[in-house]
């Protein structure tokens, strides 16, 4: 996206996301996940930080639910709120697994009580196949689902944000 919005305005696009997923997590015994080293871990708010660890994006997602974490949001969510994750974890009471999809065929949360390793094994990260390939594995597993909302990758995202509701948090 930096590449056709500019590096600055994709930067200024992320913060305002990534600040508004942390809100969103705040009233949850949260932590933090994270790749690389940031020299700056004020963003945080004081919550834990940990390091995700290598592989690809399913094997880091596995290592989190299998060291306990029970709820994975996404950080480029305009629409992420308190209220939507407090909803994941309603529906997680009636289902072995709760997800969040995107309209781009992903998903932007996952809930699990324990790690189902087969949710992420053989699966396209990034693709618009993601959604779909994770249910398919899913099959023997009571899924609920959460609403439909839409994530920022792309220059036609941004542009959908910047008129968005959401640009102003």
């Amino acid at each position: 996206m930096a590449l056709s919005v500019g590096e600055n305005a994709a930067l200024d696009c992320y913060r305002k996301l990534l600040d508004n997923a942390v809100e969103a997590v705040m009233p949850f015994e949260s932590e933090i996940w994270i790749t690389g080293d940031p020299a700056d871990l004020s963003w945080t708010r004081g919550l834990p930080v940990r390091r995700q660890g290598v592989g690809d994006l399913g094997i880091r997602m596995l290592a989190a639910f299998t060291d306990g974490v029970k709820v994975l949001v996404g950080t480029d969510i305009p629409a992420m709120s308190t209220s939507y994750i407090e909803h994941a974890y309603l529906l997680l009471e009636d289902h072995d697994v709760v997800v969040g999809p995107t309209e781009d065929g992903g998903y932007c949360l996952l809930a699990m009580h324990e790690p189902h390793e087969s949710l992420f094994n053989g699966i396209a990260w990034g693709s618009s196949s993601v959604l779909a390939s994770t249910l398919a594995r899913a099959e023997n597993l009571n899924v609920g689902f959460c609403k439909m909302l839409w994530d920022v990758d792309v220059e036609e995202d941004y542009c959908r944000w910047l008129t968005s509701e959401h640009v102003h948090h």
